[in-house]
């Protein structure tokens, strides 16, 4: 397996934690070619993103020819983005390839940029009250009168106990919940160390949706330090009742009037390419920037797959913005270079 460390030295996968790049090496492989020799083609299926640790190579499309040497700023981004490669590329001496799992890369940039568990603040002067709760969020105010009283009519309310574990980090998403009664604690593991807090939390607060956005496993852990109870709603009512409702869809050739355009992918990756006119709100720092933008002007957000975006969709909804999805994301050859 090659060493996990050599995730640090590459776009996007620099952010990633410990534990995540640990898990992207087991599905990663470095291969060494020779000078001549075609790494991959222009036009074929990418699988997989490839970067350059050491050598040379020539990259040429339709846009022209040029060189990548290794431990450059060029080198720290992929050869070629999307879900097709975009140029040839050939080895000009000896030079080594590092191969990561698209789809894997992906989903481990989705998880780690969302940041834990989303806990949402729904303002309730009744702890125990969580109808009113939950009307509170502005996801509630969106949605359809008949999926609100579908969601009433849908919820369970459970008695839960001190050091009881409601959601398990790395396990498939199953409920959305809110606290109505007692207290609980956001747990995080990174690679083989113990589980940390990283939050707390009382009554009239939701959590657990993150994973039923994405499709993706649970990245936090949640147990009860004071006995209480919660509402939860299962998966499939989260999807079909609030999820599916708010996440809106367009296409490139038919964007609203009046948008902004949000990139939610890193910077770095913003700085190589993206839609014109694009504002970039990393989904990392999306909660804290924004409270400072325009809610009176619709979104339409976008990333390269579509994953990160529709976290990020959901996210922009909780907070009130009228927002919609390129969901199939844009391909490199769709955004114009900075």
């Amino acid at each position: 397996m090659i060493s996990p460390g050599v995730f640090r030295e590459f776009v996007p996968t620099h952010t990633l934690p410990p534990g995540d790049r640990a898990e992207l090496a087991k599905s990663s492989h470095v291969i060494t070619y020779q000078p001549g020799q075609v790494i991959f083609q222009r036009g074929e299926a990418a699988t997989t993103v490839v970067y350059l640790v050491s050598g040379e190579v020539e990259l040429v499309s339709e846009r022209g020819t040029r060189r990548v040497a290794a431990a450059t700023e060029e080198a720290r981004h992929p050869l070629s983005g999307g879900a097709k490669y975009l140029n040839t590329a050939t080895a000009l001496r000896p030079s080594q390839l590092l191969f990561v799992d698209r789809d894997k890369m992906d989903v481990m940039l989705t998880w780690a940029q969302t940041g834990v568990v989303e806990v949402q603040e729904l303002d309730s002067s009744e702890p125990g009250d969580w109808m009113s709760a939950m009307l509170c969020n502005p996801v509630f105010q969106r949605i359809p009168a008949a999926n609100i009283a579908q969601v009433i009519a849908s919820v369970e309310i459970l008695q839960v106990a001190e050091g009881q574990t409601l959601i398990n980090q790395g396990d498939t998403g199953d409920y959305y919940y809110v606290l109505t009664e007692g207290a609980c604690e956001v747990l995080r593991r990174e690679g083989d160390a113990d589980h940390q807090q990283i939050d707390a939390f009382g009554p009239g607060r939701g959590f657990g949706e993150e994973a039923l956005v994405s499709g993706e496993p649970r990245n936090a852990s949640i147990r009860v330090t004071r006995a209480g109870s919660v509402a939860r709603l299962s998966a499939d009512d989260f999807r079909r009742l609030l999820r599916d409702p708010l996440l809106s869809t367009t296409t490139l050739d038919k964007l609203p009037a009046q948008v902004t355009l949000v990139d939610v992918r890193l910077p770095e990756e913003f700085g190589r390419g993206r839609l014109p006119g694009a504002l970039n709100v990393p989904l990392r720092s999306l909660r804290g920037e924004a409270a400072s933008m325009d809610k009176s002007r619709p979104l339409v957000v976008y990333c390269d797959t579509g994953r990160r975006s529709a976290s990020a969709a959901f996210l922009f909804s909780e907070r009130g913005f009228d927002v919609r999805l390129l969901k199939e994301g844009v391909s490199p050859e769709q955004m114009t270079e900075s």
